[in-house]
């Protein structure tokens, strides 16, 4: 008889030892996908805001941007800078030529879930910066903020993105940032860029 009572509270202590370790092992993961999520949303964030920051840059602005006027492929169009809904898009000389090529229009938009960067100009061409398998965007938000300083348009944008784990939206992650536009435009600029 004591025998069984023996291994009738072994049993107890065995099953509850499990049972705790079951939990610590779920808490791990759950502290492991929190983390990864963290780090990939940040990646995303400081990239895009990297991207952004350079918006509008030509080479050797001095010698077509003045406070009247802007002389250069960078500072024309909706192609140039534009904000519509989730949806941005800009361009930049990344070649540093003062013209500009099919790769220099960039942006990024939300869909269904992925953070998309474009690539291209004409015809469009957006390639995918996340995979919704490890990380669900749920929200993209944009505010531009304008301003004018010795007849320069000086612009800045609140950009704010949350994230979630795939199918989990109590573990959402929300990040803020607010990116500053290195590259004045002619405040005759102001009413394209700043609606």
């Amino acid at each position: 008889m004591g025998l069984l009572v023996g291994l009738a509270v072994g049993l107890v202590v065995l099953a509850a030892g499990s049972a705790l370790l079951a939990n610590q092992l779920r808490a791990h993961r759950m502290a492991l996908q929190d983390s990864r999520l963290q780090h990939d949303l940040r990646s995303a964030m400081d990239w895009m805001a990297r991207e952004l920051s350079q918006a509008h840059y030509v080479a050797n602005a001095w010698e077509t941007r003045a406070p009247s006027h802007c002389d250069d492929p960078f500072c024309a169009g909706p192609d140039d800078f534009s904000i519509s809904g989730s949806r941005i898009a800009f361009s930049l000389d990344r070649n540093h030529n003062g013209l500009k090529d099919n790769n220099e229009c960039l942006g990024f938009r939300l869909v269904k879930g992925a953070l998309q960067a474009r690539t291209a100009c004409s015809p469009e061409v957006w390639t995918a910066l996340t995979d919704t398998a490890s990380l669900q965007f749920t929200q993209l938000d944009w505010q531009l903020q304008c301003g004018t300083a010795q007849g320069w348009l000086l612009r800045r944008i609140n950009l704010a993105l949350t994230a979630q784990w795939p199918g989990d939206t109590s573990r959402q992650v929300k990040l803020t940032r607010t990116v500053h536009l290195h590259n004045a435009l002619p405040t005759s600029q102001t009413a394209l860029f700043c609606p």
